[in-house]
C-alpha cells in the first residue's frame, strides 16, 4: 500500500465514522500530509493553490490551469483526479457543501473537521516517518555545516545567507530563521536576523521543510571562551521533556517535567513562562505549543520538537515518539556532542 492511499485511508475512515460522503481539505499543512508534497506557490502564506475533495472512492483536486502542469508532473500521486478551473475562477464554487460534507476548516456549511483532521496527519505512516529522519538530519548538517563557516565578525544576516545556502543545496525550503549574536540573543526568544555583528556568540534555530515535512533545529558557536555551563544546565531541561515524552502520556506531562527541572538546575522558577517549550510538528513548525492545559495524548510515530530556553540560550531538536521510546532524529554526525542522562546531546560550537 502506497503512503498516499494509507493516508487517505485515515480520512475515509473519519467520513465513514460520522456518515459523510466527502471530506474537503484546504488547509496547507493538511493538503502536505494527504498529498505527501509541495502545496503553496509563495513561501510567505498559508495559502494553498489547490484544494482535495476525498470520497470513499476517489480523490480529486481542483486546481488552476497555471498550477495543474506541475502539480500532475511533480506533486500529485497519481491516483488523484485533477479538474482544472481557469485562473480568473475561484474554486470556493467547484466545492461540494451540505451537511455530508467534512472540511478541515470552519466556516462554510460543511461540518467542521478542523481537530480530527489534524489529529490524523500527527501519527506519521511508516514511509513518512523514514522521510521525516531523512529531512530532520539533512536540516541539522546544513545549519552544522554553515555555521562552521561563521566568525565573530559576521552579522546576523551574513550567517543567515550561509544557512539558507546550506539548506537550499539539500532541497530544504527555509520556513524559519532565527539567528542572533551575542547582544541580541539576550533580549529577544525571537531573534529575527539583522545587520547586527554577531561578537561572542550565535545562536541560530531554523525550521526547514521537504515535500510537508518539517524539522525544528537550534544549534550554538561561541568564540572566545565564552562561559557555557548555562547551557549544559539547560540540556538538563531539556532531558526532563524527553524523559517524560511517552507515548500515551499526556502532552501537559513533559511540559510539567520541565517547570520542575528549570529550579533544579539553577534557572528562576518562572523561566518557563518566557517562552513556550515546543509541541508536536511534522507538517508546521508546531500544531500547538504543550500548555499545562494540553490533555491530548502522544502518538506512536508521532513528531515533536522540545525548545527550552532561557536567557540567551536555547536547546531544540526534532525527535519521535515511539512505543520503544524516543527517537532524536535531527542529529549532525560532525557536531560535537555531550552526554546529558544517558544521551548524546548537541554541544556548542567553540572557535
Amino acid at each position: 500500500m502506497s503512503a498516499f492511499i494509507e493516508r487517505i485511508g485515515k480520512v475515509r475512515e473519519l467520513a465513514a465514522a460520522k456518515s459523510l460522503e466527502a471530506v474537503v481539505i484546504r488547509r496547507n499543512p493538511n493538503l502536505a500530509w494527504a498529498i505527501g508534497g509541495r502545496v503553496h506557490v509563495p513561501l510567505t502564506t498559508d495559502a494553498a493553490c489547490f484544494d482535495l475533495i476525498i470520497y470513499q472512492d476517489r480523490v480529486v483536486a481542483i486546481t488552476n490551469a497555471i498550477e495543474a502542469p506541475r502539480l500532475i508532473a511533480e506533486e500529485f500521486p497519481s491516483e488523484v483526479e485533477v479538474q482544472v478551473i481557469d485562473w480568473w475562477q475561484g474554486r470556493d464554487s467547484k466545492l461540494p457543501t451540505g451537511s455530508k460534507i467534512g472540511c478541515d476548516q470552519p466556516g462554510s456549511d460543511r461540518i467542521d473537521l478542523t481537530k480530527e483532521v489534524e489529529l490524523l496527519r500527527q501519527s506519521l505512516v511508516a514511509q513518512d516517518v523514514d522521510r521525516m529522519r531523512s529531512v530532520s538530519m539533512d536540516s541539522a548538517i546544513a545549519l552544522g555545516e554553515a555555521l562552521k563557516e561563521c566568525t565573530d565578525l559576521d552579522r546576523e544576516i551574513d550567517v543567515t545567507a550561509r544557512i539558507a545556502n546550506a539548506l537550499w543545496h539539500r532541497n530544504l525550503e527555509l520556513v524559519f530563521i532565527g539567528v542572533a549574536g551575542a547582544e541580541r540573543v539576550r533580549k529577544y526568544r525571537h531573534p529575527l536576523p539583522t545587520e547586527s555583528v554577531v561578537g561572542n556568540r550565535i545562536v541560530a534555530s531554523i525550521c526547514a521543510r521537504r515535500k510537508g515535512l518539517i524539522a525544528s533545529v537550534t544549534r550554538i558557536v561561541t568564540f572566545n571562551n565564552e562561559e557555557t555551563s548555562t547551557y549544559k544546565n539547560l540540556l538538563h531541561v531539556e532531558a526532563a521533556l524527553l524523559d517524560a515524552t511517552r507515548v500515551g502520556a499526556k502532552f501537559s506531562q513533559p511540559l510539567e517535567a520541565a517547570i520542575v527541572a528549570y529550579p533544579k538546575f539553577g534557572f528562576a522558577s518562572d523561566e518557563w513562562t518566557k517562552h513556550h517549550q515546543g509541541g508536536p510538528t511534522g507538517y508546521a513548525p508546531r500544531d500547538w505549543p504543550a500548555n499545562r492545559e494540553s490533555a491530548q495524548s502522544i502518538l506512536n510515530n508521532q513528531p515533536i520538537a522540545w525548545n527550552p530556553t532561557a536567557d540567551g540560550w536555547k536547546c531544540e531538536d526534532t525527535i519521535l515518539a515511539t512505543s520503544t521510546g524516543v527517537e532524536i532524529m535531527s542529529v549532525d554526525p560532525n557536531w560535537p556532542v555531550l552526554q546529558i542522562a544517558g544521551r548524546a546531546r548537541p554541544d556548542i560550537l567553540r572557535k
